[in-house]
């Protein structure tokens, strides 16, 4: 992907794993927009799940996870 040279040092992708960075940042989006799953998106990025929270806490995305989906969660746990 060409991208002007300000726009990936401002978007810090700059060095050797600028293309690894860039793609975590269009999984991420992607996961935000609910195109793929939790699960899809570790899967793609090729990190551990513990990994990926991290990465995802570093970039400030949060769980897709609703009000619905706990309910039925903890339903299941009962």
């Amino acid at each position: 992907m060409d991208l002007p040279r300000d726009i990936v040092q401002t978007a810090g992708l700059a060095g050797e794993d600028a293309s690894q960075k860039a793609k975590l940042l269009l999984l991420l989006e992607l996961y935000r927009e609910g195109h793929i799953s939790l699960g899809r998106l570790g899967e793609l990025a090729g990190l551990s799940q513990e990994e990926m929270l991290e990465r995802m806490k570093e970039h400030g995305t949060y769980l897709n996870y609703s009000m619905d989906e706990l309910a039925q969660d903890r339903q299941a746990f009962q």
